[in-house]
């Protein structure tokens, strides 16, 4: 029976790892795209709404670098993501070609055991 090396188990529970910190990213950058614009509108809206010129003023500027920080934060983290998605599928890439090169000897020595030629 095969028992595949203990880097292969290493390398799966990595992955395993990732995609589990991935989701709850997502989860939180979810959570934060639902609630902190609204959160903002309705804090401008009462602003506005109760109107003092420089309430209003620096309720805007603090609402839109919020809105801003949030946008940027959430650009640099998918960037991250998608590089460690990147990584992840070289290193399955190089791992499949070892396999393939694995695969290929044994079919020849199978085949020079069998006293056959391709």
């Amino acid at each position: 029976m095969y028992v595949p090396p203990k880097e292969h188990f290493i390398i799966m529970a990595k992955l395993n790892d990732f995609k589990t910190q991935t989701i709850k990213q997502i989860r939180l950058w979810a959570w934060a795209a639902a609630v902190l614009p609204v959160t903002a509108l309705a804090g401008i809206f009462f602003v506005w709404r109760f109107y003092d010129a420089t309430l209003f003023g620096y309720a805007m500027i603090i609402g839109e670098s919020t809105m801003f920080f949030i946008a940027v934060t959430w650009w640099w983290w998918a960037m991250y993501v998608l590089r460690n998605l990147v990584n992840h599928w070289d290193e399955t890439r190089t791992n499949v070609k070892d396999v393939l090169t694995d695969v290929k000897s044994i079919r020849q020595i199978v085949l020079d055991l069998l006293g056959k030629d391709k």
